[in-house]
């Protein structure tokens, strides 16, 4: 009897180092990504828009082994190069706001690390301000997107993350959308908007950390 009380005492400290070292659990969160998005295949928009940014946020719950939904909102911003067009200038800026459903998966990586693979859909609206435009210019389709991103935890509750996707609106930049008949200088009449995004971010939980802190 003597001799099975040390080698319960060993299983009982390997179970409690091996709960220790076990990756934070995965719980609902709330995420923030500040992104660049680089223009594919749309050579007027990428001449004539500057981006300026796009920040994006999002709520999300896991539902069963590392699947999750979510919902969010995006907004992109651009001002417009009053050169970009040869010889009509054009200033203002645009912005998209996007409202979007997610469904995602994690998986974790590490002790300290995770990875996410998420697609979104939902509805952007691209709202027009430039000298050309008419008033009240709008563009308003359905959007579609994938993203990847990987994760560190600072925290059980707090990690940081770089991610990489790709975005698509199936409203056309076209001429008409800033008020001309045709690009000056072009031959080319636009394109369907599509992006690839570099980002950064954080994701934050909602359950007290094993320090008793939110």
């Amino acid at each position: 009897m003597k001799a099975r009380l040390p080698v319960a005492a060993v299983l009982c400290f390997m179970g409690t180092a091996l709960m220790a070292q076990r990756p934070a659990a995965f719980k609902p969160t709330a995420q923030g990504f500040f992104f660049l998005p680089v223009t594919l295949g749309n050579h007027v928009f990428d001449d004539l828009a500057d981006v300026l940014g796009q920040v994006d946020g999002a709520f999300q719950v896991p539902i069963y082994k590392g699947l999750g939904v979510g919902l969010g909102i995006n907004a992109s911003f651009y001002e417009l190069n009053e050169h970009g067009l040869a010889t009509e200038i054009t200033d203002g800026g645009t912005t998209r706001m996007l409202y979007y459903g997610k469904l995602f998966w994690k998986h974790t990586t590490g002790k300290q690390t995770f990875m996410e693979i998420n697609a979104k859909l939902g509805q952007s609206t691209w709202a027009w301000d430039c000298s050309t435009c008419g008033s009240n210019e709008r563009q308003t389709q359905f959007h579609w997107g994938a993203n990847a991103a990987w994760f560190i935890h600072a925290t059980d509750n707090l990690a940081f993350g770089l991610s990489l996707g790709y975005q698509a609106d199936e409203a056309m930049f076209n001429p008409g959308v800033i008020g001309l008949q045709r690009f000056p200088g072009r031959t080319d009449m636009g394109a369907p908007y599509r992006f690839l995004t570099v980002g950064l971010g954080f994701s934050t939980g909602f359950e007290k950390s094993k320090e008793g802190v939110w």
